[in-house]
């Protein structure tokens, strides 16, 4: 059950397949989302892009020059001094700058590169054109593995420099990465508000119109609404609403005013012919009161139809199958009564796919006056049959009035 119910009428030869399906256009909140997210990231990126080439990697290409000029400066001085300062010169290199220095061998294990270790790159390229070599060997101590050793020649033999994990581990690619994961979430969520806060009027205001499209009159507050231009376009829409349901109203009563103004004369035409009817030859006086009764038809539909705009009318569960066989075999039986020599017939038809017993909500008078009308025009214009057949589509019912006229 539910109100996804639809009416179709157009000449049965125009039937054909289609499988096409249309693609649904991203939303506004989507659109403006993706914008507004891909705008900060680009510049994110670009700040960030901009601050490590010009700033970060300069001053650590500063930095590691600074450092392996000290190294190589404190290995020559370890190497003038009298052996009797060099403890003294050690302690201080320790205590001034962390600098470990250490005479003995030892035995270091390679590192294991990483590509975040950009300063100790830098370090590396430093000392090897300092010392004019290809290489430089840096690794840690297997019996101390706190922090980073490096060997240096010396007129007396290699010392080992020993710098600390804080000294060196600086990874500003890492550094990088955060920070951008950080503002890229917060630029993320200030662009979904952003969105959100545009985006969600104009979901109220088409809520409002779908439901004036369906008769209810819902007007909007204006309070929730903090943009001028917002309440501006609220007020506007219901104004409009207002004036759209006097308009349905002033013809409604128009409608009905009218067609109850006409049954006088109607009806004085009628009593005349039954008075003076023996006077006329019998087919004009059955001609005459076959224009009579369409007429009083006409008028009947113009009620209905006035009544159908208060869109008032309750909604009930009816069986489909019953109610439409029922409508067929009815309004053939009207339509050869008022036209006997009309070879029109109407024919229902059920898809396989639809069930016995099928029920459905749907206002019941509303739904028959349409079909109704769609099958008098059927068999008026048509030119023969008229096929009534139900179907189900994606669950819902699908009723088609299908004749072989030439269409519209």
């Amino acid at each position: 059950m539910g109100a996804g119910l639809s009416v179709h009428s157009r000449p049965e030869g125009e039937r054909r397949g289609v499988n096409s399906r249309r693609r649904t256009p991203p939303s506004i909140f989507a659109r403006t989302a993706r914008i507004l997210g891909l705008t900060l990231f680009l510049l994110t990126a670009v700040v960030m892009a901009t601050s490590i080439s010009l700033a970060l990697f300069p001053m650590a290409k500063r930095s590691a020059d600074d450092l392996a000029a000290l190294l190589v400066l404190s290995a020559r001085t370890w190497a003038e001094l009298p052996p009797q300062t060099r403890p003294d010169f050690i302690q201080e290199l320790q205590q001034e700058h962390d600098i470990r220095l250490a005479v003995e061998d030892k035995d270091l294990e390679p590192l294991q590169r990483h590509s975040l270790l950009v300063y100790l790159g830098l370090l590396e390229k430093a000392l090897e054109r300092r010392l004019d070599q290809d290489h430089v060997v840096v690794g840690r101590d297997q019996g101390n593995p706190d922090g980073v050793w490096i060997r240096l020649p010396s007129v007396e033999g290699p010392l080992y420099f020993g710098i600390s994990d804080t000294r060196i581990g600086a990874r500003p690619p890492l550094v990088f990465l955060i920070a951008l994961a950080a503002i890229l979430l917060f630029s993320l969520g200030a662009a979904l508000i952003i969105a959100r806060r545009i985006t969600r009027p104009l979901e109220r205001l088409s809520d409002a119109t779908t439901a004036v499209g369906q008769g209810r009159r819902e007007l909007l507050s204006v309070e929730g609404a903090e943009a001028r231009e917002i309440q501006a376009l609220i007020r506007n829409f219901n104004r409009m609403t207002r004036e759209v349901g006097e308009l349905l109203e002033n013809r409604t009563t128009l409608l009905a005013g009218i067609s109850h103004d006409l049954r006088t004369p109607l009806t004085r035409l009628r009593l005349g012919l039954e008075i003076h009817g023996d006077a006329l030859e019998p087919d004009l006086r059955q001609l005459l009161q076959r224009n009579l009764e369409e007429m009083e038809q006409l008028l009947d539909q113009s009620l209905m139809l006035a009544r159908g705009f208060d869109g008032k009318e309750p909604v009930v569960e009816r069986e489909l199958v019953g109610l439409l066989q029922t409508l067929a075999v009815q309004r053939e039986a009207e339509w050869r009564q008022q036209h006997p020599d009309s070879p029109g017939r109407v024919r229902f038809e059920v898809d396989a796919a639809v069930g016995d017993g099928w029920l459905w909500e749907l206002p019941e008078q509303a739904c028959l006056r349409v079909l109704h009308n769609l099958i008098d025009n059927a068999l008026r214009y048509g030119g023969g049959d008229v096929l009534l057949r139900l179907e189900r589509r994606d669950g819902c019912p699908s009723i088609r009035v299908l004749d072989r006229g030439p269409g519209i």
